[in-house]
């Protein structure tokens, strides 16, 4: 079937199905039962998991269930003894039609968006927005839009409303600092903003280690460990995924003589989306993190002394550690005009910034970082501590018992 035939029995479905979905907000559903997911149901990860394991744990008058759209999620899953369904299942859908709460760590593909609506959306997202997010990203993308792909979105988001304006009922932030960027984004007021934390960042304060990182401290135990972890870039959803070994002034033998004279050992932990970048650099001390090399991510950033990155999230998450950071913001120019404007300047970000590999070498090589400010994690984060999924799970309950 071609492109445009597959479309057209898209959209035909699409219209059949549209009655059932506005009415389903009629139907009862049970405030108790609460649906988890993440990334388009093909990760266990970030807020959502952590919040899921919370709740699991602590909450036994709450059947929580995990959404996946992967098998290898739902074996896992299964063999822990965690409640878990595949989407399309009849279980799955079953799940879904029964919430109260769907907890939506990116989209609403986390699970089976087709019959979660009633349901309270609650949007744990996963990350604080730097860039811009949600309707203020669509809004800057679209101006690049032929007309036919702006006629097809418009079409799409009537046919299709749980996918292209799904509900947004409450969303999670750290600080007051991001409500006016989340009012914008989502079309939300203020008291459907919660700044109660985010439920993954639980795991930065409490006790745990890494495999990876046990193994390299025993081998290098007086060593500095840098983790660099770039945000992805919208044409690494394309061809192109983003490498930043490959310009910037990057100098291999420059950047491994920097690392042996510094004691340093570093860790590259490209964004996902650009797990394709080829990296071809081999020493002791640089090692290509996957997913696959650790088992929670947090547990492993918990584990790092200090951190690179350029318009990542993880910045404020890392910020709860009090521990150094550094910005390569190697692409600055193009990163704001071509793929997301930022909501704020970028120098309210109080790290020492470099725009060039040799100016991240030298920064390194005179160690020109020190721990960040209590002003900057205050600004950031209302609750620094490792509280954040009680809170959030609290006031899930206190807003579905009204």
């Amino acid at each position: 079937m071609n492109q445009a035939l597959s479309d057209v029995v898209k959209t035909l479905r699409g219209l059949l199905f549209l009655p059932f979905w506005h009415l389903q907000r009629f139907r009862r559903r049970d405030p108790n039962v609460w649906v988890f997911g993440a990334w388009s149901g093909q990760r266990y990860s970030d807020n959502s998991r952590a919040l899921f394991e919370y709740v699991v744990a602590h909450y036994p008058s709450v059947t929580a269930v995990w959404i996946t759209r992967s098998q290898s999620i739902y074996g896992r899953l299964t063999a822990a003894g965690l409640p878990v369904a595949m989407a399309d299942s009849r279980d799955g859908i079953r799940w879904c039609r029964r919430a109260g709460v769907a907890c939506i760590n990116n989209w609403t593909d986390d699970f089976n968006e087709r019959y979660l609506n009633g349901a309270h959306h609650v949007w744990l997202w996963h990350g604080m927005p730097l860039k811009q997010i949600f309707e203020d990203e669509r809004r800057f993308l679209r101006r690049r839009y032929s007309f036919f792909k702006k006629l097809k979105m418009s079409i799409n988001s009537f046919v299709f409303p749980y996918e292209q304006r799904p509900p947004i009922d409450s969303v999670l932030e750290t600080s007051d600092f991001f409500t006016p960027f989340f009012q914008s984004a989502c079309g939300v007021p203020p008291q459907q903003i919660w700044d109660d934390g985010y439920p993954r960042n639980d795991a930065l304060l409490l006790e745990g280690e890494e495999d990876i990182v046990r193994r390299y401290r025993q081998q290098y135990p007086d060593a500095t460990f840098v983790v660099y972890m770039p945000t992805h870039r919208h044409h690494a959803l394309g061809t192109t995924p983003f490498n930043a070994f490959n310009d910037f002034g990057f100098d291999r033998d420059a950047f491994f003589s920097t690392l042996e004279r510094g004691n340093y050992v570093f860790f590259n932990k490209g964004h996902f989306i650009d797990s394709a970048a080829t990296v071809t650099l081999s020493h002791p001390r640089f090692l290509n993190v996957t997913d696959d090399d650790y088992d929670n991510l947090y547990t492993f950033l918990r584990g790092m002394d200090v951190l690179i990155t350029d318009f990542s999230s993880v910045y404020f998450d890392y910020l709860l550690l009090r521990r150094p950071i550094l910005l390569a913001s190697f692409d600055y120019e193009g990163y704001v005009n071509d793929e997301r404007p930022l909501y704020f300047d970028y120098s309210t970000w109080q790290a020492p910034r470099a725009n060039t590999w040799p100016e991240l070498l030298t920064l390194l090589e005179d160690h020109a970082f020190t721990p960040p400010s209590d002003g900057e994690i205050q600004l950031f984060h209302t609750h620094p501590d490792a509280d954040s999924c009680q809170r959030v799970a609290q006031h899930i309950l206190k807003e579905v018992s009204r």
